[in-house]
């Protein structure tokens, strides 16, 4: 029988061949270190009207209680800078919202990955979550030295920046965990803070959510305060400011997965002719034929 390091090895190695941009893995244990902080940050209620965020907060901070005998957490990147954008002049959308929603497509290939390992890897059962569960995704990230965390705090990857989506999968079987963690690159560089139109990254690390025009314009339940309405813009869907100033996103390469292609109909939105529901529908319409993942 193949010893835990070749597993992991493994299976890390099916992960990019589905198509995923990089994978790591990391245990269970709680999030002691992290959860002060986080406690913290609810406190202050910089979640806005995201009040499920301050549900199951055991289970956000024990990895190990999400899933049914999870002894390994394995944490997946997707990178999906666009090599098209839409130019600065027209209505905005978030560069993550541009294809499928990404939800199915790295549920989908985590699905994959999942079957991929019980039948050629090792017997196992395993739970994939991709925004679907209460799950400290970015932290897992960290501990599994896949990036770190950016003062906008984002997770920031080496060679992809932070322009990726992170799914989890969690597996009852042990494996070689990491052991290397990424030390924070950012040093004394403050480019996304100064570019938050609202400034809602209050201090390096801390996003004041309510403030964040991403949240504000997809996710905040009730009116906008008066005085955040004029930083909205021709942002008709999320925010860009601070991934795009961050030096890391820069030089980093674009992804060619056929899913993540930019829908045409972002590119010719009108600002004064589209709800809020016509986009949301948009945004997250189900993949063509109901297929996904297919990798690249």
């Amino acid at each position: 029988m193949k010893d835990t390091t070749r597993i992991t090895a493994d299976i890390i190695e099916a992960a990019l061949k589905i198509g995923f941009s990089a994978c790591g893995v990391t245990d269970t244990r709680p999030f002691d270190r992290e959860a002060p902080y986080v406690i913290d940050w609810l406190q202050h209620g910089y979640n806005g009207t995201m009040s499920y965020m301050e549900r199951n907060l055991d289970v956000r901070l024990a990895p190990s209680l999400l899933a049914e005998n999870a002894q390994s957490a394995i944490v997946v990147l997707l990178n999906y800078k666009p090599l098209r954008t839409i130019p600065a002049g027209r209505p905005q959308v978030a560069k993550y919202a541009y294809g499928t929603d990404y939800h199915f497509v790295v549920k989908e290939m985590l699905r994959r990955l999942l079957k991929h390992i019980q039948t050629e890897i090792i017997p196992c059962s395993g739970t994939a979550f991709v925004d679907s569960a209460p799950v400290l995704e970015k932290a897992l990230a960290v501990r599994a030295g896949l990036g770190w965390i950016g003062k906008n705090s984002l997770l920031i990857n080496r060679k992809y920046g932070s322009m990726t989506f992170i799914g989890t999968l969690f597996v009852d079987i042990p494996l070689q965990y990491n052991t290397q963690i990424e030390p924070d690159l950012c040093g004394n560089c403050n480019r996304c803070i100064e570019a938050c139109p609202t400034k809602a990254i209050v201090s390096p690390h801390i996003l004041d959510a309510s403030r964040c025009v991403s949240y504000l314009n997809k996710t905040h339940k009730g009116e906008i305060p008066d005085t955040l309405k004029p930083f909205i813009g021709n942002r008709l869907w999320g925010c860009d400011s601070c991934i795009d100033s961050c030096p890391y996103n820069s030089k980093t390469p674009t992804h060619n997965m056929s899913e993540l292609m930019p829908k045409n109909e972002i590119f010719t939105l009108d600002l004064g002719n589209i709800s809020k529901r016509q986009l949301k529908k948009l945004i997250m319409r189900l993949p063509d034929n109901n297929q996904s993942g297919t990798g690249s």
